[in-house]
């Protein structure tokens, strides 16, 4: 038999649970949370199963609904014939785990009204060969029983994986799942019950929110409760800006008008050619400066392909074609055009890369993420050559799901680098995929892509590039979770297991499903009532208040026509940028001002008398203006 090996040396566990306190505890990954699932639910989405003397369904949480569980958990009826009953989940995918560190964690409610505790044992298996099956002779079982009192309420069981014991003579002996070597998949991870004594009867049990975490799963004062989050802590609002039908004026104006209430970025798609070529020369537009002055931070989503291909096309460009320098010129044209901007640009470059999808995904382009950094730290460092020193690098993620389910695409292996990347993101939608009926709950979808993004790159600001969810189908059951509690869902979430969020940006389009944000009436009104409504989502406005007074000339001045007048304007507070100051004289506009210092210099003021003005309008379109300087203008 060959010999064992642990990670701590922990080998003897009855009733009583081991739960330690870390210096660090973060959520890592969602097996089931069962938000938004249909009560009466029996086939649970992607990979559950059920055995012997066992029934499941989704229930109504029978203690009411609390912040951690929601409304929804899973029930376990378990009849007693065998002796035997099991509840689990086949994953067959990668989790970057740690034995030392990590915790499986679930709640567990046995109520009063069953005749004794419930004996678990929760066995967790991984593929040691690599070889995408499950064989007892080659890969690791482990396994921790565990006896869980009655209660009259919820218990949060959180047990460290390194208490878990080989349970099997195959596999390599060490609790090693994860994408880099020598690791691999996690196949199942699974619930036994057993008979307690022979006279049992019948048991119902309820389990919900079955997750990793690194150290025990963070809650608040309760364990019920959210965990907190730093008071400073922000997350401003944005939306993806592609089609005539979306732009920061109308979805703004879904909202009650409110002068600080304004999107902070505009996500905007641009191809490398949109006009039927195979020539990249696509470069931003003027929609680029008109965002800028007002007020806006433009987020530059550049796809490298050809709008009139399909996306795989062999014709599309693949990473290669950079390293050979096919797109020099054409980078160099797009960076000269960044410099020009006089304010700070986001790029999203080659975004969703661990997906399948793009012609510059990991699997189109030799399975190589060290191509992929090598071609991102190109393009970057050639934009910067170009003097285009304002420019933000966002790398993005597709989020919660990767394909091909293989140990290459794992993000963090195709991180650029600190020098190269400003800010890290990546998506979450609920159901992209049309026709698919499941409905994923935000937390379960943000969970994984949020803790690499923040536990390997902490330095860097977190976004959430894209975020949608669907309307339900008419076929589904009407009390289930609407979209309008997804989103209020979503409020919460990020405002506590992923308060380090700094920017949630609405896809608020109509393609595989109804993103838009008025696709309902009630949809509209959640969003309104949890994240418009809410200052956590918008920049804290300047205390001063917005002023504007001519300096000079002085007030009752005398000159000769045809004299060169020089006029100047000062501008304090306000919101952001100041957009823009106009100069009048009377009703008649004379000039507008976009940069200071504000001034208007002329010789062509004839004989009479004028009342100067200076209007000034802030980036987020307040107005003042000045008081009237009078000036007289003689004829000799």
């Amino acid at each position: 038999m060959k010999a064992k090996k642990f990670y701590r040396g922990t080998l003897l566990f009855f009733i009583q649970l081991l739960i330690v306190s870390p210096s660090f505890s973060q959520l890592k990954s969602i097996l089931y949370d069962f938000e938004g699932l249909d009560i009466g639910e029996t086939d649970l989405p992607e990979g559950d199963y059920q055995g012997f003397d066992m029934q499941k369904n989704v229930s109504l949480n029978p203690l009411g609904e609390s912040q951690m569980l929601g409304d929804r958990v899973l029930k376990l009826d378990i009849n007693w014939n065998v002796g035997k009953a099991q509840f689990g989940k086949g994953i067959s995918k990668f989790i970057e785990l740690d034995a030392s560190a990590d915790y499986i964690n679930f709640y567990f409610y046995n109520p009063l009204t069953n005749d004794t505790s419930s004996k678990i044992d929760i066995a967790i298996s991984e593929d040691d060969d690599k070889n995408n099956v499950w064989e007892d002779a080659n890969d690791d079982k482990w396994k921790r029983s565990i006896t869980i009192i009655r209660s009259a309420s919820w218990q949060l069981i959180s047990l460290p994986l390194s208490s878990f014991l080989d349970n099997n003579t195959g596999g390599n002996g060490v609790f090693d799942a994860a994408f880099t070597n020598p690791g691999g998949k996690i196949f199942n991870v699974d619930f036994n019950f057993y008979k307690t004594f022979p006279a049992e009867t019948n048991s119902t049990t309820y389990m919900d929110m079955i997750c990793f975490s690194e150290g025990t799963l963070p809650t608040g004062n309760d364990i019920l409760d959210y965990p907190s989050r730093n008071p400073t802590d922000k997350a401003l609002l944005g939306a993806v800006y592609n089609f005539p039908d979306i732009t920061p004026a109308i979805i703004e104006g879904l909202f009650p008008a409110n002068p600080v209430k304004k999107l902070k970025y505009i996500n905007s798609f641009i191809k490398f050619s949109e006009d039927e070529t195979n020539i990249a020369n696509k470069l931003p537009g003027n929609e680029v400066s008109e965002f800028l002055q007002r007020g806006y931070t433009p987020i530059l989503t550049w796809e490298a392909m050809f709008s009139h291909l399909s996306r795989l096309d062999a014709a599309q460009p693949r990473l290669i074609n950079f390293m050979k320098g096919e797109f020099d010129s054409y980078i160099d044209a797009f960076g000269d055009k960044l410099r020009s901007y006089d304010d700070t640009i986001i790029i999203r470059f080659m975004h969703e890369f661990e997906g399948d999808w793009y012609p510059w995904s990991l699997v189109e382009n030799d399975q190589d993420p060290n191509l992929y950094i090598s071609v991102f730290r190109k393009v970057v460092d050639r934009i910067r050559a170009r003097g285009a020193s304002k420019v933000k690098w966002m790398w993005c993620v597709n989020g919660p799901s990767y394909s091909p389910v293989t140990a290459y695409n794992w993000i963090v292996g195709a991180y650029p680098g600190d020098a190269y990347v400003d800010i890290v993101a990546c998506e979450n939608f609920n159901s992209p995929v049309p026709g698919v009926p499941n409905w994923r709950s935000f937390r379960a979808g943000l969970a994984e892509p949020y803790y690499y993004l923040t536990k390997y790159f902490p330095k860097k600001p977190m976004f959430i590039c894209e975020s949608g969810c669907r309307e339900r189908y008419s076929s589904e059951d009407p009390s289930s979770q609407s979209k309008a509690q997804w989103i209020e869902e979503m409020d919460k979430e990020v405002q506590s297991n992923f308060s380090k969020v700094r920017a949630l940006i609405f896809f608020g389009l109509k393609k595989a499903h109804d993103y838009r944000l008025e696709s309902s009436i009630e949809g509209l009104n959640s969003i309104e009532t949890n994240i418009w409504n809410d200052d956590y989502y918008f920049e804290t406005p300047s205390a001063l208040p917005l002023t504007a007074n001519i300096t000079s000339p002085g007030n009752n001045g005398t000159y000769i026509a045809g004299s060169t007048i020089i006029i100047k304007a000062s501008v304090l507070g306000g919101i952001g940028a100041i957009q823009k100051v106009e100069f009048f004289a009377d009703t008649t506009k004379l000039v507008e001002d976009l940069t200071p210092p504000y001034s208007y210099t002329s010789n062509n003021f004839f004989h009479g008398n004028y009342a100067i003005t200076a209007k000034a309008t802030d980036s987020w379109g307040a107005t003042v203006t000045s008081l009237p300087v009078n000036i007289n203008i003689d004829s000799y």
